[in-house]
């Protein structure tokens, strides 16, 4: 049984490891892949002149590049170019005398210009029927479905889909039809592969062996300026095949003679060729290409063209081609070959309307305690809320205001009886406020997370005693922050008032039990509540509160 060699030319669609290529060969079919993620017809073109003689001992040639004529080209300015490409990819493969599928992928994306889309693919039917390709049309399966059907994202059938198509494709290669013969020349621009080691002041240092499960390059990472060889100057540059690392890279394209430049920035880390869009890039003998900033990018090929031959700049009444309705002839139409992806979505469907429930309960009941126990935390924190906001603490706020205004006016009169006596206050008001424990477990509970604990049990004991606490609490806390601070003054014109380590007093160890109090321990939920109020940390100090009470409570 012969084995016949399928060449697959195509974008993403042809690209996944259990798809297309599988199903094929899995009936004993030899398979080319030489499609690229991402890229329009211009790389199919690419490819065909570089691997010509490949192609040209192909039994069975896939082309399918719909989708990204439309997403590269997507307005109807740029849809000129992709015209240009489109017609060249056609006539070029029609003049290789084999069988040709072409292929429609989906084109469900909503940002795709649907003028483009039209346009697009009626173009690729139009010329497909005229040449005598072979057509499958998986878009319009779709499209009479209005994109309903599964879809493993935007753009891609399922692999087992693709899978089933490669299978049936490959039992199919004795019913497909050759190209029409027709009366025809090619009247294409000339195409050339020009392979990146050809060019002049290449640094044989710098080429590095690439390779993905599809596909092994050889790359040259740029960072120096090269220049084309004698042999191609007066040819036009149409496009150029890299393979970078990942992160942002720079290539310059200049033409001295007739100041034209070419600059373009890319990020993605994989092989890709681009279209440069001008048709009329011309090599002159200094036409130089470098990369700037990062360096080191990793050209493979360019492809390029003669300047004489059709380039297609007649005008196209793009009203005309958008509304034509292209019949495509039943000997050509190889839609039945497509899986019954309506029957997929069935059965599909159906198996996520039982097993999802299923799934989902335990996650439904995981959400729902944790929905209560948000509910039960917003609405303690509304409590809070209500009782900080409260008469009772509003007058509480006038009275301590009134203190401290009362406190400001003494301390306002001593200074004057002090400057009628003649005494200096900064003398002997350090050592009236300065506590100087004689023992650990004085200095333990000179400790701000002891004076917060003790505050908060003797103003628990009351209705009152909570309304003031924080008050009490807030007046603590800035009175320690002053006795520290004259602490630290103190000890910088005399370090003999330094107080010793805790170690040294011979209380020590008895000392450490007051860290481990409930006194203690409340100070330290309270400060540690207070570091991340903004993240709900009060909230949490009530719960940490009853759980020290549990705690201290059971022993």
């Amino acid at each position: 049984m012969k084995k016949y060699n399928v060449v697959l030319l195509g974008e993403s669609h042809f690209c996944f490891k259990n798809g297309i290529e599988k199903g094929l060969l899995s009936e004993n079919i030899k398979v080319l892949n030489l499609s690229l993620g991402g890229t329009p017809s211009m790389q199919n073109l690419y490819e065909l002149v570089r691997n010509r003689k490949l192609l040209e001992n192909a039994d069975l040639i896939i082309t399918g590049s719909n989708t990204h004529d439309i997403a590269q080209y997507n307005t109807l300015d740029l849809f000129i170019k992709s015209y240009q490409v489109i017609n060249w990819l056609y006539k070029e493969l029609f003049f290789l005398r084999k069988k040709i599928i072409c292929f429609i992928s989906p084109t469900p994306q909503k940002w795709l210009n649907k003028d483009c889309v039209r346009l697009v693919n009626n173009l690729h039917k139009k010329l497909a029927v005229k040449y005598g390709f072979n057509i499958i049309d998986i878009n319009q399966i779709h499209l009479n479905n209005f994109y309903g059907l599964i879809q493993r994202d935007e753009a891609h059938d399922f692999d087992f889909v693709m899978r089933k198509l490669g299978k049936n494709i490959a039992n199919n290669i004795r019913n497909f039809h050759y190209s029409k013969i027709i009366d025809a020349k090619n009247d294409n621009p000339k195409f050339y592969f020009y392979p990146i080691d050809n060019m002049i002041d290449i640094d044989n240092n710098m080429f590095k062996n690439k390779s993905s499960w599809l596909r092994s390059e050889r790359v040259y990472e740029l960072n120096n300026i090269i220049k084309f060889d004698y042999s191609v100057i007066g040819l036009n540059i149409l496009g150029f095949h890299f393979w970078n690392e990942s992160g942002e890279k720079k290539i310059v394209i200049h033409n001295f003679v007739n100041h034209k430049t070419c600059k373009k920035i890319f990020c993605h880390g994989f092989s890709y060729f681009f279209d440069i869009y001008d048709r009329k890039f011309l090599i002159a003998d200094n036409t130089e290409v470098k990369s700037e900033y990062n360096r080191n990018f990793g050209l493979i090929g360019f492809l390029l063209a003669s300047p004489e031959g059709n380039y297609y700049e007649e005008q196209i009444n793009f009203e005309s081609l958008a509304k034509e309705i292209v019949e495509i002839p039943k000997e050509y139409n190889f839609n039945h070959l497509i899986p019954p992806v309506e029957w997929y979505k069935e059965i599909i469907d159906e198996y996520c309307m039982i097993m999802d429930p299923k799934k989902f309960s335990s996650l439904q009941e995981q959400i729902q305690k944790l929905s209560q126990e948000k509910d039960k935390v917003q609405q303690d924190n509304i409590i809070l809320k209500q009782t900080l906001n409260s008469l009772p603490i509003k007058k509480q706020q006038l009275e301590i205001s009134n203190l401290e205004q009362d406190l400001i006016n003494k301390k306002l009169q001593t200074k004057q009886l002090s400057k009628k006596l003649g005494i200096k206050m900064n003398d002997f008001m350090p050592k009236i406020t300065m506590i100087n424990p004689s023992s650990a477990k004085a200095c333990i509970q000179n400790q701000l997370s002891y004076k917060l604990g003790q505050a908060m049990i003797v103003n628990s004991k009351s209705i009152l005693g909570y309304i003031r606490m924080p008050f009490v609490l807030s007046y603590i806390k800035d009175k320690h922050k002053q006795e520290q601070k004259i602490y630290q003054e103190k000890i910088k014109k005399d370090s003999s008032l330094k107080l010793p380590p805790l170690e040294s007093y011979p209380d020590y160890k008895e000392a450490l039990k007051e860290k481990e109090c409930l006194t203690y321990k409340l100070g330290e939920a309270l400060i540690q509540a207070n570091k991340t109020w903004y993240g709900g940390g009060y909230i949490k100090l009530l719960f940490e509160i009853r759980k020290l009470k549990r705690e201290f409570k059971n022993r």
